[in-house]
């Protein structure tokens, strides 16, 4: 009997780790250079107390696989509602008949992955000298960021930097306890004029990286502008750092290019290349020192797919997991 897999986040929490998640990204972006998927899309809705976002993809490897994921981000959910701030559901279907394989929580799944791409980049476009990162927020992204990184760099340092200064200090605290690397506070500019590696990870809508206090040849991973209108690097960094893209016809439209591009400092055609790019060689990633890169992040649906079909065909004979039959 055909079914439906119905996955909460317990059911798939401990299920694959940060590496396997990483594997998937790579693999998802590596077939998107290849072409050999089915086209990504983006849906962008405001809402009176947050934001909608449907993502939408399919992959064509082993096996054939297509999905969204349909998230809000209602950032007042966690004070309002005692509820997640982003919230979501991911839909995996069978890309040979389109008979729906499973529906997923999404929080989990977004948040690995997303720092999993950043992995995937820095793979590519770390600097060779010794790595000092600066983290720029303290969610739960900016905590998957620094697992992420450290599965495929060593790290010397680690600074945090943000708004809160009670909630920059329990982060420092906590990821004092878990990484094995000195871990402490400083302000944005220090953080930025002292590491050699930035990720950025808020909700902002104006920058606070300026252009002048990023060190030549520094990697930064620009997470949280995924929407119009979000920001959080100087326009003019952009014109002069080598962009990468996960998908290039988003990050014009909602990524940090898009600023740069809506004041003429750069054109679409700027942009160095996309993820998959890198991994299938068709461009070289960082070729000297002194260059800077921005790995423009604003998400895809090919990641969220390629990690649901990983988390399914690992779940989908387990008796224990719920199963709807829709068409009964």
């Amino acid at each position: 009997m055909r079914k439906t897999l119905l996955f909460n986040r317990s059911s798939f929490e401990h299920l694959l780790t940060m590496q396997d998640y990483i594997d998937a990204v790579e693999n998802a972006h590596r077939l998107h250079a290849q072409n050999k998927i089915i086209s990504t899309n983006l849906i962008h809705a405001d809402a009176p107390e947050g934001e909608y976002h449907i993502k939408t993809g399919g992959l064509l490897g082993d096996n054939a696989y297509y999905g969204l994921k349909a998230n809000g981000g209602f950032f007042g959910n966690s004070q309002k509602h005692q509820l997640p701030n982003i919230l979501g559901i991911i839909y995996l279907s069978d890309a040979q008949n389109a008979y729906p394989l499973a529906v997923f929580a999404s929080s989990l799944i977004s948040k690995m992955r997303t720092a999993a791409a950043t992995a995937v980049a820095a793979k590519y476009l770390l600097p060779k000298e010794d790595l000092h990162l600066g983290v720029i927020g303290y969610g739960n992204q900016a905590e998957a960021q620094i697992e992420a990184l450290k599965c495929v760099a060593t790290i010397q340092s680690i600074t945090v930097s943000g708004r809160n200064q009670d909630k920059i200090k329990e982060f420092v605290s906590r990821m004092s306890a878990i990484h094995a690397v000195p871990v402490k506070a400083d302000n944005i500019e220090n953080t930025c004029r002292r590491c050699n590696v930035l990720i950025t990870t808020t909700p902002a809508t104006s920058y606070f990286v300026q252009q002048e206090w990023v060190q030549k040849g520094c990697f930064i991973a620009a997470v949280g502008a995924d929407s119009p209108g979000k920001q959080e690097i100087d326009p003019q960094l952009m014109k002069r750092a080598k962009i990468v893209g996960d998908i290039k016809s988003q990050i014009i439209k909602v990524g940090e290019s898009q600023h740069a591009i809506k004041q003429n400092l750069i054109s679409e055609s700027d942009v160095y290349c996309e993820l998959g790019q890198l991994i299938t060689a068709q461009l070289p990633g960082r070729t000297h020192a002194d260059e800077i890169f921005v790995y423009d992040s604003t998400g895809t649906a090919i990641q969220d797919v390629a990690a649901a079909a990983c988390i399914y065909e690992k779940l989908k004979d387990n008796p224990s997991v719920q199963s709807i039959d829709f068409f009964s």
